[in-house]
C-alpha cells in the first residue's frame, strides 16, 4: 500500500494544490491520497479570521468526487499546533508512505518539530510551489544531500513544472476586488462568494 500524506492551511483551497495533489498521485503511483487541512500551521501565523471548517468544506469540495483522494480532518480534532510528526502514525499501515513537501517548507524543514522522526516514518516527496531560482535550486540541491547523507531521508521529487498562485495572493485578490475565478474550482468560488469570505 503507497499511502501519500498532503497537508496544509489551504485558506484558500486553489487550482495550484489541486495540480500538486494530482501529480502526487500520479508520479508516485499511490493507492490513496489524504489531504489534511491543519488546525494551527505550525509554520506561519494566520492573520486573517480563520475557521477551520470552512477552510475543511472547501476541501471537501475541491476533491469532490476524485478517486483515491480522501479528505481528513484528523488534525482539525487535534488540539493545539498540528505537528506532522503527530499526524504520520496515524496512516502507517506496514506499507509506504509518503509526504508531500514544497519547496519553501523544503529548505527549512530541518527545523520542524521532530524532523528525523519524520524522516524515519516516510519518503519526503519534493513539488516545487515556484519555477526555482539558481539560489533557490543550489539551496535546495544543498538541503537534499544534507537531508539524505546526516540523516538517512528519503527523498523523491516532482517533475510537473508549478501551477504559480500562492492562497495569500488569492486573498489579497478577493480584499482588492479582483476576478479570482480562474485560480480556484468553481465549486470553492461559489463557496467563497456566498460565505463573504476573506473580505
Amino acid at each position: 500500500m503507497r499511502t501519500g500524506i498532503f497537508g496544509g492551511t489551504f485558506a484558500p483551497i486553489h487550482n495550484g494544490h489541486i495540480k500538486a495533489a494530482k501529480s502526487f498521485l500520479r508520479e508516485m503511483k499511490l493507492d490513496v491520497l489524504y489531504v489534511i487541512p491543519d488546525r494551527i500551521p505550525p509554520h506561519k501565523q494566520i492573520s486573517w479570521n480563520d475557521d477551520p471548517s470552512l477552510r475543511l468544506e472547501m476541501v471537501k469540495l475541491a476533491f469532490d468526487g476524485e478517486e483515491r483522494i480522501i479528505v481528513s480532518d484528523t488534525e482539525l480534532k487535534r488540539e493545539g499546533k498540528s505537528y506532522t510528526v503527530y499526524t504520520l502514525p496515524e496512516f502507517m499501515d506496514g506499507g509506504e508512505l509518503f509526504l508531500l513537501c514544497g519547496t519553501d517548507m523544503f529548505v527549512t524543514f530541518d527545523t520542524w518539530f521532530r524532523f528525523e522522526d519524520i524522516f524515519k516514518m516516510c519518503t519526503l516527496v519534493l513539488m516545487q510551489r515556484t519555477l526555482p531560482s539558481p539560489q533557490i535550486k543550489a539551496l535546495t540541491e544543498e538541503k537534499k544531500k544534507l537531508y539524505t547523507e546526516q540523516y538517512g531521508a528519503k527523498i523523491e521529487i516532482i517533475k510537473e513544472e508549478p501551477f504559480e498562485i500562492s492562497s495569500s495572493e488569492i486573498r489579497e485578490k478577493i480584499i482588492c476586488g479582483e476576478d479570482y475565478s480562474s485560480y480556484v474550482p468553481k465549486k470553492v468560488y461559489d463557496f467563497i462568494e456566498e460565505k463573504g469570505l476573506y473580505r
